[in-house]
């Protein structure tokens, strides 16, 4: 939990007989945030002319639940943005696996033309994300577009 502090700002020299100039509580307060020790990123890809659907998937392989944060950002020239719906913290049970599939078309989360790059924040590498791109909404993987645990890059 974050504590405030409070300083005070004084205006005036210290050795001076005259009153500060302005003697206000000065609160900073400490933001939460949550941090994971790896950080691990697939590095960017683009999509095959018969994408449908890019769907990244993650199994958890550590003796414990794991909660872990997955973000997919399309890139072009300049930054990065997320992709909908955005960052996803979720939470694994022992050996189970989540995956997300989102569309590929214009209006869609994937667009044609762009990279894309997914980045898993975990604090267990023992968490393995991979992503493959389907031909269409049935999980029909298109061959040679898996990025598996093994490719996923820790930055």
């Amino acid at each position: 939990m974050a504590h405030p502090r409070t300083a005070t700002t004084r205006t005036s020299i210290p050795s001076s007989k005259a009153p500060a100039l302005a003697d206000k509580p000065l609160t900073v307060r400490a933001v939460p945030t949550t941090r994971y020790r790896h950080v691990l990123t697939s590095g960017l890809f683009g999509l095959p002319a018969n994408a449908q659907s890019v769907d990244w998937m993650v199994l958890n392989n550590s003796p414990i639940a794991q909660t872990f944060r997955v973000t997919v950002f399309k890139a072009g020239v300049g930054p990065k943005t997320p992709v909908a719906p955005g960052t996803l913290t979720l939470t694994l049970a022992v050996n189970d696996v989540t995956h997300n599939a989102n569309s590929v078309g214009p209006g869609k989360p994937f667009v044609p033309g762009f990279y894309y790059e997914v980045v898993v924040e975990t604090d267990d590498l023992r968490l393995l994300p991979s992503v493959h791109i389907w031909q269409d909404y049935g999980n029909t993987v298109i061959p040679g577009t898996l990025i598996s645990p093994g490719t996923f890059v820790e930055v």
